[in-house]
């Protein structure tokens, strides 16, 4: 890979960008304790598609991501490793044997994970990387488990949402470390072609990304953000019963939820979609035990941000207060940061990243100095996808919820 980023990192715009609220004269910041990256290759015509960032055991970032391939209608699996500093260290694409890397990268103990599918049968399998991220293991999910959508970290194994293109079904498993299914349970997405056409579209790109997701609540429940009967729905299932305890319902994949982190109880911070619109709801009572509308749930209007804008949000403790922290990107090409309260919902702050080129939002996560790690996608020359960085200091987050 020949790295290119000495003609981005001699801008001023960098430290504009990432410190546009900091003093730096009152801090003592050290080198690189701030930085931004722009990941280039000579690989001309090459897209890179970030999925999402982890910082590893040795200081450094393994950022998990997709490259499309000639081959095949899916994207192949992409590992980059940079240091510290955020500077390239390896990069490593793996045979086209293995498609479609999902969202998101998952560090449990010492170790990371993640899931793509075999590209012939399609079935999910389980990817483990040590704390330096290095890839040491590959298995075969078992059960049925095909088509994967979104994987998330349940204490010690995997939430992993999938799809059964057979059955037409979406399915919920718990998978081990191992890759063995422990628990699992499928819901019918509704009968029809029309109806699979967006999860087919979502697999091959040819249409839009839509938010699927998966997670657990503090008293058990589990749920997932995907289809069912006929829509883009917000599950909630206990795995002993053949119905969902509770459905918050979209319209088809017109509208529904974008982005979903659990607080306590039955408060979630959320975000939804509804016909090109985007709404932003910081705090809110879901019915976990009924069915209610998405559309009914309101919340605040968000124009800024680009269509049916994909948006992360995620609970974090920054300068002692707990916050709903979410990420998307805007109209105008800047990856934008909205602080909330998760206690009151109250707007603490927003953060723009990026200058110039077009930045779009892959992911982000806390990093050991209680800093923050972003992953994002912007082209050079117009033309190319390449993967990007943004580390933000801990000065930097406690002045955006202050």
């Amino acid at each position: 890979m020949k790295n290119k980023l000495n003609a981005y990192i001699a801008f001023i715009f960098i430290m504009m960008a990432l410190l546009s609220s900091c003093d730096i004269s009152d801090n003592e910041i050290a080198p690189d304790a701030s930085f931004f990256r722009i990941y280039d290759n000579d690989l001309f015509q090459a897209s890179f598609i970030p999925i999402d960032v982890k910082q590893t055991g040795d200081g450094g970032y393994l950022i998990l991501g997709a490259t499309r391939l000639d081959d095949s209608d899916f994207l192949g699996v992409y590992l980059l490793k940079a240091d510290e500093n955020g500077q390239f260290v390896s990069e490593q694409n793996l045979s086209s044997q293995f498609v479609h890397p999902v969202n998101s990268l998952i560090e449990l103990e010492d170790k990371f994970y993640f899931v793509a599918m075999e590209a012939t049968s399609l079935q999910a399998h389980l990817f483990t990387l040590n704390s330096a991220g290095q890839l040491t293991d590959t298995a075969a999910i078992g059960g049925n488990v095909y088509y994967p959508l979104y994987a998330a970290a349940d204490e010690n194994s995997i939430i992993l949402h999938s799809y059964d293109n057979g059955d037409k079904r979406s399915v919920l498993s718990l998978v081990s470390t191992l890759g063995q299914v422990m628990n699992q349970i499928d819901f019918s997405i509704g009968a029809g072609d029309e109806v699979e056409a967006p999860i087919i579209e979502h697999f091959t790109r040819t249409g839009r990304q839509l938010p699927f997701s998966a997670g657990k609540m503090d008293n058990g429940l589990y749920f997932f953000n995907g289809f069912y009967n006929y829509t883009m729905s917000l599950v909630f299932t206990n795995f002993s019963s053949e119905d969902p305890n509770g459905v918050t319902q979209g319209q088809h994949d017109n509208g529904g939820i974008s982005a979903v982190s659990h607080i306590a109880g039955n408060n979630f911070a959320i975000a939804r979609f509804n016909y090109g619109d985007n709404y932003i709801l910081p705090k809110v009572e879901l019915n976990v035990t009924g069915t209610t509308s998405s559309f009914d749930l309101a919340g605040n209007s968000f124009p800024e941000l680009v269509p049916d804008a994909p948006v992360i949000v995620k609970k974090m403790s920054i300068d002692g207060k707990d916050v709903s922290l979410y990420g998307s990107h805007t109209k105008a090409g800047k990856i934008i940061l909205m602080a909330y309260s998760a206690s009151s919902g109250e707007l603490l702050g927003t953060k723009h990243l990026g200058y110039a080129n077009p930045f779009e939002i892959a992911g982000f996560n806390a990093t050991e100095d209680n800093g923050l790690i972003v992953a994002g996608a912007t082209s050079v020359a117009d033309r190319f996808t390449r993967i990007c960085l943004f580390k933000l200091t801990e000065d930097e987050l406690v002045e955006l919820v202050n």
